[in-house]
């Protein structure tokens, strides 16, 4: 079991807890990112067509969403380290059997390669809830957006390390293609190696020292306020603006925020799916707007579920939410591409809009309520 840090090392060691959280989550992001570019491009090169070809995602995807629950367990049983340890291990491992496959032209250890891929990004959305675990109420936002934000940094990194990886291939008789694997060998040894020997004191083991066993409310009222409306510019879009989300997200409330983001969400799929003649441009700010909007409701999502856990709930029912979204990004995608090719990209953003009018609509009425027993005593302050 994870032993509980000392008096007064929370407040001493979060700097650096924050600095290996992100170091780890850039590493495994420039992994993960080089193995999802190429999945496609080898499977068509195994398989002989595209019919396949997009395939490696989904598996990853699923492969993400599956380990979510169970990398949880492992952390409310031991620590935020070792579950975080054993999914970019895993994805070592993924990362090895990939290029067995590709060597051998093998579409099913590829695939099962890719599957493990998936872990390593568990253990990077994961390690959001760790960076809220060591930071007060009113600086989760911030602290999740900062360490997600890690992500853009690894998407960039890993294009650029290609051309020497290319070269360390040739040298071991590994196609080029098949060096971004080396790549992302490297960046999950590396994550998995940082959280073990640097993540200490365990932040959960510090969550459960400082904070109380029953969650708070406080942190869920936020505050009212007006309208807060506003190929790399998308990724700057999906992870620079995490950094801004956070900040947002503890500024002005968990709810009005995320009621910002679905405001953005609705505005970005009006402005792709009305495009005239789908004009690249007009599209390109409807994916910007789409980054934006996604980036606030999903920081000030995850910050709502945090507070309203207890310290000992946290990591089981964070994971849960985890395989939710996971399996509903996984079959979103799926009933996306159908509708595509069935109705054409209005009717897939009209009923993207849709789909919209129901997290709107529980934040509103969230809202309502949690105005509503302002005047009432609260009942978590005795």
């Amino acid at each position: 079991m994870t032993s509980l840090p000392t008096a007064g090392s929370p407040l001493r060691r979060r700097g650096a807890l924050m600095a290996t959280l992100f170091a780890a989550q850039v590493c495994g992001s420039t992994g993960f990112s080089m193995s999802m570019a190429v999945g496609a491009i080898m499977a068509a090169a195994i398989t002989g067509t595209n019919t396949w070809s997009g395939l490696p995602v989904a598996i990853g995807s699923l492969g993400t969403a599956l380990a979510s629950y169970p990398l949880s367990r492992l952390m409310a049983r031991t620590g935020r380290r070792l579950g975080l340890a054993v999914g970019y291990s895993l994805a070592v491992a993924g990362a090895a059997l990939g290029m067995v496959g590709v060597v051998q032209q093998s579409f099913v250890l590829f695939l099962a390669g890719m599957a493990l891929f998936g872990t390593a990004q568990t253990s990077n959305l994961l390690a959001r809830y760790a960076a809220a675990d060591i930071s007060p109420g009113a600086q989760r936002g911030r602290a999740m957006g900062l360490i997600v934000w890690g992500s853009t940094v690894g998407s960039i990194i890993g294009p650029m390390l290609m051309a020497p990886a290319i070269g360390v291939g040739a040298m071991l008789g590994v196609s080029r293609v098949a060096s971004a694997f080396l790549i992302s060998v490297a960046g999950y040894t590396l994550a998995a190696i940082l959280v073990e020997a640097f993540l200490r004191p365990d932040p959960l083991a510090i969550a459960r020292q400082i904070e109380p066993s029953s969650p708070t409310r406080a942190a869920q009222r936020g505050r009212e306020t007006g309208v807060i409306l506003r190929e790399p510019r998308v990724i700057v879009a999906y992870g620079a603006l995490m950094v801004m989300s956070g900040w947002l997200c503890d500024r002005f409330g968990r709810l009005p925020m995320i009621g910002a983001g679905g405001v953005v969400l609705l505005g970005a799929l009006a402005l792709a799916g009305l495009a005239p003649g789908r004009a690249g441009g007009v599209v390109m700010a409807g994916l910007f707007l789409n980054g934006v909007g996604w980036n606030l409701a999903f920081v000030s999502a995850s910050a709502l579920l945090t507070d309203a856990l207890s310290p000992v709930e946290r990591a089981s029912i964070q994971g849960l939410a985890d395989l939710v979204m996971g399996l509903m990004g996984a079959v979103g995608s799926a009933l996306g591409g159908m509708v595509l090719g069935a109705w054409g990209f209005g009717m897939l953003n009209v009923l993207g809009a849709v789909m919209l009018l129901a997290p709107l609509g529980a934040s509103w009425l969230q809202r309502q309520a949690l105005a509503a027993s302002v005047a009432q005593p609260d009942p978590w302050a005795s």
